[in-house]
């Protein structure tokens, strides 16, 4: 055989390891937070927290865990990363940490004592406040990383930008970070500079005018750096600056607010540009000019990805009175998943509703409601219940409020307010829930005085149904619980049934279920059973490989897949068992928090009783609807959502830096997909001698194109209920980057929101012997 070939053929089987890892990695799902506000649509939501709910986050059950020391002022949101394999520290959870004195820190994001980093980098000499402000500091003593950065987990980096004094003169970096060792890669660190000719007018960006507190964004294979004002100085505007997400060094499009005018901060309170699946992005900007022409100072903006130029925009009457007044544009923007819709709010306390297909420019198309009675507001979090969505939204001088989006219209009747009234309305908001279930629904708020450096501030947990019910405060055991200075605007991380808050003490503090209540000698509990690709949880299907979600129900040190005696998938790990109406089925993960299982062939009834066995202890019944069909396809990142996990015909994983060609083949990986043909033993490991195909027919399609299913049955190397499904790109799928891929099987399809990378050009490729499906076809 050639050279040439065994490699490829080498390359192929290193491609096929990798994605049985990642299948793996997914089966343990492991929730990552990569940017400000927990996604792109910054909601502000983590709908795939399993472990916490409104019975065990309680006084005596819920509690600190640890506390990360740090150099500087932390007004970064924390993210989070499951997995990483740390050089010399193995496989961990790690948390990413940055601060005003220009450090990024990697921690453990499972606390031991002591607390110290996985590694740290510094970037140089923040800048002093004073040099900023010669008046009045919006900030601490020091600027240096002040927005949340985000986490390509494809290109294994996180990007931040750090405010650093140079000969003086502040200047803004841009730094591409090693995930692993904090080493600087493609490209960085790279100095921000810019100059538009916008509008008839020439312009250049002057860092001494301005701060860089929008989270960033990365979308359409870019960064983009949003920037608004140092204390609204003159001359300052509004700035999106973006950068190539694989060569920090080649900047892409500026694009700035008030070309011949001024003003337009893009601040954001902190969040973060939002993107949508289409690519556009959304911003606010603050006070200043508009003229509906070239100047869109108080104005919600859509930008194209590539050009970075308004698309579309709306703009409230009331603009100048706005400016005027101090009354700017605020909070937001966010999206609602599955929508055209988007939520922002401004300081005078209305809150907006927007069509972002139809933005309606000057005074057209925004639903408001009744503004509250203080005003001021800066944050709020969504949570989408079926046909409503949920906003949770903080006021001056009230409480905690919850209002109801029902298809266009917000209801300005609260369903339910808290009693709590915080000294600022400048507060970090996250909601935490299993989906839409009722009983997980969590709204975590850090409240203070942000002007009162060494008193503490609060961490509160609010039934998310109902927000009179207070679950839990840090102030209840406050000797125990603690949390350090209120840090405005920062939200807390929440994932994997931990709570991460940053602090103005330069700390960043853990809470989560208290030990003596999550060890192995107490009765485990199932909080959820879901689809080990999708994470849905309306039903599961014979043969689906499920995540299991609770507490107690496996080791503290995770167990991974082991073959029995017969070549099968052995049904115990770790001490763990799952039953299925007494069934015990194929184990492929345990840990404490999370089990990954494979629904035997054979549950076929209307209804099944889940138990989760370990040491002994079995856990309640635990009821679940089956499906003839249920599938859902597995993710590049595990989260269930964004890019799948897919080959292109070359053998290399498809991404937005090597998307696939309209005609091309592409194979990704699903579950669920109900009954095979011929049947196969449960735990039987997929090999070219004992292909299978699901009974029911398979269908896909790629941005909204049917696409021809070349292959659909049993993944080789997989255990039997992992699927391979190979598809050609249709020519007319879409436009060039991100689009949806689904496939249906029987009556149910994937789910929404899983995307493959596509080229703009049609190309016609054969393809290669090694990536030829097997078996019939279909």
């Amino acid at each position: 055989m050639r050279k040439t070939n065994k490699s490829k053929y080498f390359k192929d089987f290193c491609n096929l390891l990798l994605l049985s890892s990642c299948i793996s990695a997914s089966s343990q799902a492991q929730v990552n937070v990569l940017t400000a506000n927990g996604g792109n649509e910054r909601a502000n939501a983590n709908l795939q927290e399993y472990q916490l709910n409104t019975s065990n986050v309680a006084p005596g059950l819920f509690g600190k865990l640890a506390t990360f020391p740090v150099d500087g002022l932390v007004y970064s949101q924390p993210l989070y990363v499951g997995g990483l394999s740390i050089p010399g520290r193995g496989t961990r959870d790690v948390l990413f940490v940055s601060t005003m004195h220009n450090s990024v820190y990697a921690f453990d994001a499972n606390p031991s004592a002591p607390a110290t980093p996985l590694w740290k980098v510094n970037f140089g000499t923040p800048v002093p406040s004073s040099v900023i402000f010669p008046v009045y500091s919006d900030i601490g003593s020091e600027a240096g990383i002040l927005s949340t950065g985000t986490i390509d987990l494809q290109r294994g980096v996180i990007y931040v930008v750090a405010e650093t004094l140079r000969t003086g003169t502040p200047i803004f970096s841009l730094h591409a970070l090693d995930l692993t060792t904090g080493a600087e890669k493609l490209g960085g660190p790279t100095v921000i500079t810019a100059t538009v000719n916008q509008g008839g007018q020439t312009v250049a960006f002057d860092p001494k005018f301005h701060l860089q507190r929008p989270g960033l964004l990365l979308a359409n294979g870019a960064v983009y750096i949003g920037f608004g004002s140092a204390a609204d100085q003159v001359p300052w505007h509004g700035w999106v600056i973006a950068y190539d997400a694989s060569n920090v060094s080649r900047q892409l499009a500026p694009f700035v607010t008030t070309p011949s005018g001024m003003g337009g901060g893009i601040w954001e309170s902190g969040r973060g540009l939002a993107a949508d699946s289409a690519g556009a992005i959304y911003a606010i900007s603050g006070n200043g000019d508009y003229d509906g022409v070239a100047n869109y100072g108080e104005s919600f903006l859509k930008l194209t990805g590539t050009t970075m130029s308004v698309s579309d925009w709306y703009t409230p009457t009331g603009w100048k009175n706005m400016e005027d007044y101090d009354g700017d544009l605020s909070a937001g923007p966010a999206l609602i998943s599955g929508t055209h819709l988007m939520v922002g709010a401004d300081k005078l306390g209305y809150v907006y509703l927007l069509d972002s297909s139809a933005m309606g420019k000057l005074g057209g198309g925004a639903t408001k409601t009744v503004p509250p009675s203080g005003g001021l507001i800066f944050n709020f979090a969504l949570w989408p219940r079926g046909t409503s969505t949920y906003i949770f939204q903080q006021g001056y001088g009230e409480g905690l409020r919850c209002l109801e989006i029902t298809g266009n219209d917000i209801n300005p009747t609260p369903l339910s307010t808290s009693s709590v009234i915080p000294d600022t309305s400048r507060v970090g908001i996250t909601l935490s829930a299993s989906g839409a279930l009722s009983g997980t629904g969590i709204v975590w708020e850090t409240t203070g005085d942000f002007s009162a450096a060494f008193t503490p501030g609060t961490l509160h947990a609010f039934d998310a149904s109902n927000l009179a019910n207070e679950l839990w405060s840090s102030d209840t055991n406050g000797s125990q619980d603690r949390l350090g200075s209120f840090m405005k605007f920062v939200n807390p991380t929440v994932a994997n049934g931990k709570v991460y808050v940053a602090t103005g003490s330069n700390t960043v503090v853990v809470y989560g279920l208290l030990s003596q209540h999550s060890g192995g000698s107490a009765k485990p509990q199932i909080t959820a059973v879901t689809n080990g690709a999708s994470y849905d949880q309306d039903a599961i299907a014979p043969g689906e490989l499920i995540t299991i979600f609770g507490t107690n129900i496996g080791p503290a040190a995770p167990a991974q897949l082991q073959l029995d005696g017969s070549g099968l998938v052995a049904t115990s790990i770790g001490d763990t068992r799952v039953l299925f109406d007494g069934v015990a089925a194929p184990m492929v993960y345990t840990s404490s928090g999370q089990v990954s299982a494979v629904v035997p062939f054979g549950v076929t009834s209307s209804t099944t009783q889940v138990q989760i066995e370990f040491q002994g202890q079995a856990s309640e019944p635990f009821t679940v609807p089956i499906a003839p069909t249920y599938p859902g396809i597995f993710s590049a990142d595990g989260s269930g959502s964004g890019q799948a996990l897919i080959l292109n015909q070359d053998g290399n994983l498809n991404a937005p830096d090597n998307p696939a060609a309209p005609g091309s083949a592409i194979v990704f990986y699903a579950t669920g997909g109900g009954a095979m043909s011929p049947s196969v033993p449960d735990g039987s490991v997929t090999s070219g001698d004992n292909l299978a195909y699901p009974v029911q027919k398979v269908t896909a399609t790629i941005g909204g194109v049917p696409a021809t299913v070349l292959y659909a049955g049993g993944a080789p190397g997989m255990v039997a209920g992992v699927l391979q499904v190979n598809l050609t790109v249709p020519d007319g799928a879409g436009a060039d980057g991100a689009n949806e891929v689904v496939i249906q099987i029987g009556a149910r399809a994937s789910q929404s929101g899983l995307t493959v990378s596509l080229q703009a050009a049609p190309a016609a490729i054969a393809l290669p012997v090694g990536q030829r499906a097997q078996g019939r076809r279909r």
